[in-house]
């Protein structure tokens, strides 16, 4: 009986494991590789994004505080865009091909490679 107890507990920590891995946030970082050499960390996870700047994450989605107020963040299944009302920035995240564009209003465009990565 206790070895029946015992391997249905052990079998209920996988399926929990399991499902807390699922639910964790995706954190990628994006070289920029054409031309200045900068990069920016984002951690992802539908619905929430967040931009990592100068040692602190920035909610840029479900956010109505500082930062976030200003942009509209999309998910649409591997692609995810990025707006900023305020200085008309768009940014486009390609999750499966795992590159990324930042585009300006005077028509200037960088583009980025993504990968990801674990921790900070």
């Amino acid at each position: 009986m206790k070895i029946l107890i015992a391997s249905i507990l052990f079998f209920c920590l996988i399926i929990l494991n399991a499902k807390d891995n699922n639910n964790q946030s995706l954190i990628i970082k994006c070289n920029e590789i054409t031309g200045t050499g900068r990069s920016d960390i984002f951690r992802i996870k539908d619905p929430n994004f967040e931009w990592y700047y100068k040692g602190r994450w920035y909610e840029l989605s479900n956010s109505e505080n500082r930062v976030g107020k200003d942009w509209i963040v999309k998910f649409s299944k591997n692609i995810i865009t990025l707006y900023n009302k305020k200085t008309e920035w768009n940014r486009r995240i390609d999750m499966e091909k795992m590159t990324a564009s930042m585009q300006f209003p005077t028509g200037e465009e960088y583009l980025y490679s993504c990968s990801n990565i674990s921790n900070i």
